[in-house]
C-alpha cells in the first residue's frame, strides 16, 4: 500500500532524468501557501507550507489508506499518510529550495506533518527549518516545486506568500517566471549533457514560483 502511494506521489522520479518536454504535464495538482517566519534577528526561523490537493488525487489517497474501508480516514490512517508523504518528499528537499547568492541551502528533517481531508481535498501542513542560518538581508529566494514535474504546486495569489515578523526594512514579492524568458536566460545550462547527468532536473527550479526577499 505504501509503495503504491509513494509511487503515485513522487515515484515519477525516474522521469526526472528525461528532457523536460517529455514530463511537462503534471499528474497531481496542489494549491499552495507559504509563510516565512522570521526571527527577531532577521533570519529565517521556519518556512510554513500549506498544500491543498485536487479531488482526484485525494480520492486515490482515500482508497489506498482507508484500511478499515469506512469511507473515511481515521487518525491512525491519517498518520500513515503523513509518514508516507514526509518520507517520500524528504529526498527532494520537501519540494522547496532556498537560494542564497546562487547557493542552495538544505533543510533539517521534518518531524511533524498535519494531514486532513476537507471538502473532498487532501490538506497537508508542515514546517521546514533551514540547515544553516539564513539572513533576510542576504536576499534569499525560496522556490516551491516538484523537481520531477509530477506534482504541480501552484500559488494562485500573491497573498499566499507571506512574510511574518520580519524587520520593517524587509519585504517580499512573489515571482512567477515567464517560461520563455526563464529558458532563454538559462539556455547555456540546458544542454544535452545537462539532461544526461542531472537526476533532479533543475528545469523545475528555473520555472518555479518563488518568494524573493529584499531588505533596504
Amino acid at each position: 500500500m505504501f509503495k503504491k502511494f509513494t509511487t503515485l506521489f513522487s515515484g515519477a522520479a525516474f522521469a526526472a532524468i528525461l528532457p523536460a518536454v517529455a514530463i511537462a504535464h503534471p499528474h497531481v495538482f496542489a494549491e499552495a501557501r507559504l509563510e516565512l517566519k522570521s526571527t527577531p534577528q532577521g533570519t529565517i526561523e521556519e518556512l510554513r507550507h500549506v498544500w491543498r490537493f485536487d479531488e482526484l488525487f485525494t480520492a486515490t489517497v482515500m482508497i489506498e489508506f482507508d484500511m478499515d474501508e469506512s469511507g473515511d480516514l481515521n487518525d491512525k490512517e491519517l498518520d500513515e499518510v503523513a509518514n508516507t508523504v514526509s518520507s517520500s518528499i524528504a529526498d527532494f528537499n520537501y519540494f522547496q529550495n532556498i537560494d542564497v547568492n546562487g547557493r542552495d541551502v538544505g533543510f533539517k528533517k521534518v518531524t511533524e506533518m498535519a494531514i486532513s481531508i476537507e471538502d473532498g481535498q487532501l490538506l497537508i501542513l508542515f514546517a521546514t527549518v533551514p540547515a544553516e542560518e539564513v539572513a533576510l538581508k542576504d536576499a534569499p529566494k525560496i522556490g516551491v516545486f516538484d523537481p520531477t514535474f509530477y506534482t504541480a504546486i501552484e500559488f494562485y495569489s500573491e497573498d499566499n506568500m507571506v512574510l511574518i515578523d520580519a524587520p520593517k526594512s524587509c519585504s517580499r514579492k512573489m515571482v512567477v517566471p515567464d517560461p520563455d524568458e526563464a529558458l532563454a536566460q538559462n539556455e547555456q545550462n540546458l544542454t544535452e549533457a545537462f539532461y544526461d547527468t542531472t537526476t533532479e532536473n533543475d528545469m523545475s527550479k528555473i520555472l518555479a514560483t518563488r518568494m524573493e526577499i529584499s531588505c533596504s
